[in-house]
């Protein structure tokens, strides 16, 4: 009975340390994650955000900027420094929430 007992026991620490083990290699890349076209709206008024591993911009609007990305903070240069926490609803939908102004933008993939 007690080697049963510890055999499941063993199993049970075995299936827990997957669990862990899978849930530290699900990382989520941002990085990786931005690249594409995103809709949003600033001021009411829709627009499409393009995110290149190295850029941001809008769409058939002007030059593209420089951003810099550590985890889940985006940074750039327009109108001072912008820096906005990043959050993943899903695969298709994210959040930027404004560091400075608390303010929440909503963004959908285009083609998501």
């Amino acid at each position: 009975m007690n080697n049963s007992i510890r055999s499941v026991r063993l199993i049970v620490l075995a299936f827990m340390m997957s669990l862990l083990f899978s849930c530290v290699s699900t990382k989520v890349n941002y990085q990786e994650y931005l690249i594409g076209q995103w809709n949003t709206e600033i001021q009411g008024t829709p627009i499409t955000i393009e995110f290149t591993d190295k850029t941001i911009g809008i769409v058939g609007f002007g030059q593209p900027i420089p951003y810099t990305l550590e985890d889940n903070v985006l940074s750039f240069e327009f109108q001072g420094t912008q820096t906005v926490n990043i959050d993943i609803v899903n695969d298709d939908e994210m959040t930027q929430t404004n560091v400075s102004t608390g303010e929440v933008t909503s963004y959908k993939r285009r083609g998501g």
